[in-house]
Order: structure tokens, then sequence, then C-alpha cells
């Protein structure tokens, strides 16, 4: 969650609700105890996820009991907006040891709002639970994907080897989790993991898997991988069922600068006789961007 664009793009509308209104100038800054509990017994996501921006340098010891619970909430942008909020006020080092020791408890519930606190404080010191509790079959699959995003937004390599072990998981939210933060670790290049999950039978992890091939396009060239994944993303362009993963395989061909004599005869089939004219219009664009 980027704070400083929401903070500086605060909508009055969201705080209409009771709360009067609000403008960009007043964004990071105001607030009062009275409007942050009227925000929270609103229900409203966008209103107190602007009415807390909106606090976000007021002095307020009381607001710290009206915030906490908020790390529970139902929806996945207020427990956030309460992890930032809270770390603002000093509390990160009491968070992120409150919300590591839920991962070692067996509640998939409590483990996921943990995972996604200690994913926007960025606790770099949570990376080793977070991997240890992400291929645990003791929680569900939504845990383990907020403990693989979670890993992601930290973003340092020491998550790679759990996060590796994930795109092997058999629930395929959490492989696909897992492929969306590995392109979120800093220095991270290899595309081979990825190649491998170019067919795998889930959409969405299909999806993600050429979104990490693409973002891989800098190595792709010198990559041992490169043909491996031209040759599965022109399988995916001319034979996948799915629109929309027919859509970015063509977009990643480009990207990556395919050989034309691997992708070529894919992307021109699909350029003339796709039946989706995103398709033919994505896959007439990239036969300009590949390699001779």
């Amino acid at each position: 969650m980027n704070r400083t664009t929401l903070k500086n793009t605060v909508v009055s509308s969201a705080l209409f609700l009771g709360l009067g209104f609000a403008s960009p100038a007043l964004a990071g800054r105001g607030s009062s105890p009275g409007a942050i509990q009227r925000a929270i017994g609103s229900g409203s996501v966008e209103t107190i996820e602007a009415e807390l921006e909106r606090a976000e340098s007021l002095v307020c010891h009381a607001c710290v009991n009206l915030v906490l619970p908020l790390v529970d909430h139902e929806e996945t942008r207020v427990r956030k907006v309460a992890a930032w909020w809270l770390s603002r006020r000093g509390m990160r080092p009491e968070m992120s040891l409150q919300m590591v020791q839920r991962l070692s408890q067996p509640d998939s519930k409590l483990a996921r709002n943990a995972a996604d606190v200690l994913g926007e404080m960025r606790a770099y010191k949570s990376i080793k639970p977070l991997g240890a509790a992400l291929n645990n079959p003791i929680f569900n699959d939504e845990a383990r994907a907020a403990m693989a995003r979670a890993i992601g937004e930290i973003g340092d390599m020491e998550g790679l080897p759990p996060l590796s072990d994930a795109t092997k998981a058999p629930e395929p939210a959490v492989r696909a989790a897992a492929l969306e933060s590995l392109r979120k670790l800093r220095g991270y290049t290899d595309m081979s993991l990825a190649v491998t999950l170019l067919l795998d039978p889930d959409q969405n992890v299909r999806v993600e898997a050429i979104y990490s091939v693409a973002n891989a396009r800098s190595a792709a060239a010198g990559s041992a991988s490169a043909p491996d994944a031209a040759a599965r993303l022109s399988q995916l362009v001319t034979n996948d069922p799915s629109e929309l993963v027919r859509k970015k395989a063509a977009w990643a061909l480009g990207e990556i600068h395919a050989s034309a004599s691997i992708a070529g005869s894919a992307l021109e089939r699909a350029s003339t006789q796709d039946s989706s004219p995103f398709v033919k219009s994505l896959a007439y664009a990239a036969l300009a961007k590949l390699a001779p």
C-alpha cells in the first residue's frame, strides 16, 4: 500500500459519512479521537483508511486502543492501514513480536492477519518465521498466501528459499502468491521457477508465471531458460483456453524479445486467427519486438 499516494489523494466523499469533508491539504494532519472512532463505527473501508491517513501526525495515546483491534479487521486494507498507523506510533517492535508469536499457533485467521501486519511493517526479522509458517500445512491457503505476500513486501532475498518451496505448494493460491512475491525480492531476476509454471493447470498461476518471465526480461536474453520460456509462451498463445492468458503470453513474448524462430509462427497465427481482437492486437505488436 502506497501511503504517500493515499495521503496526497484523500477523497472528501470517503469522509462524508458523518465525518465532514477533508481535502488533500489535510492529508497527514488533523483528525481527532472522535473522528477516528466515527470512522471505525461507519464500517466503511475507505472512510477508515482515509481517516487514519489524515491522522498520520495526530498525537493521541488514547487512539492506539481504538486502532489496535483493526489489525484483526475482516478487510485486508483496514488491517494494513492499522499496521501502518501503529508503526508510526513507535509500536513496530512490539507489534512485530506479537504477530510473529501468532505464527506459532494453529489459527489460520490470526496467522493471516499477522502476515498482513508484518508485511505492512516491513518487519525484516519476521522473514524466517513467515517462511516456516508459509510451508506449514496446518494453515489454510488464504493464510499461507498472505504469508507469501508479506515476504514479498519485505523484499529481502532471505525470503527466496521459502518462496521457492511455496511455488510447489498443492494450493493454486499459494503458488500464485509465491510467484508474485518472488518478483518483489530486491535483486531477483531468475525466471527458471516461473518457466516451470507457465503450463500450470490454474489460470491465475499461469498469469503470475507470465508476469514473472516478462519481469526478468533484462536477464532473459542470456538465460538458459529463455528458449523454454519462449516455447511455452508460444504454446499458451496458440492453445490456452483463457483469453487473459493468451493476451499476457503474447505481450510477454515481445517483452523478452523472444527468438523469431521460436515464437514467430505462433504470434503470426494469433495475430490473424485468434477469436479475441485483443489477443490479435497484442500478438501483432509482439511480432515487431522479436529477436532475429
